[in-house]
């Protein structure tokens, strides 16, 4: 089954598309996530790697080790910035930015690091940890 849908920067120069059902859509609470989005947590609509696709434009690349110790290559466009996926190729995963899609394509599902949010962040109980604890 797919999930075909296209995103975009803020300033449109740079279009792409993923055409996986996600396999996770989570906001993450790690300080990574955090730099990144410049808010409590960052919207992430994780898809394989292979399924995500350049249509327009010219994305900038950055690597992190994130604290996992797994390297994260995020993108941005390079005209405004905005960041719209990173590839985790150790997971052969990409975290695409949930809202350089669509607005209402994005449902987050679950949290992850959810004990490194902010004190003053008010978390959503309904959502379970992500992965799940066993």
């Amino acid at each position: 089954m797919a999930d075909q849908v296209q995103g975009r920067c803020l300033c449109g120069a740079v279009t792409f598309e993923t055409d996986a059902v996600p396999t996770a859509q989570i906001l993450c609470y790690c300080s990574d996530c955090q730099s990144v989005s410049g808010g409590p947590a960052y919207a992430a609509y994780l898809v394989p790697l292979a399924n995500v696709a350049l249509l327009s434009g010219e994305v900038s690349a950055f690597t992190v080790t994130a604290e996992s110790g797994r390297q994260n290559t995020r993108k941005f466009c390079t005209q405004c910035g905005s960041r719209v996926w990173a590839e985790i190729p150790e997971l052969s995963m990409a975290s695409v930015s949930g809202f350089a899609l669509p607005r209402g394509h994005f449902r987050p599902e679950g949290l992850h690091r959810a004990g490194n949010a902010p004190d003053w962040c008010v978390l959503d109980e309904r959502l379970p940890a992500f992965p799940p604890e066993a």
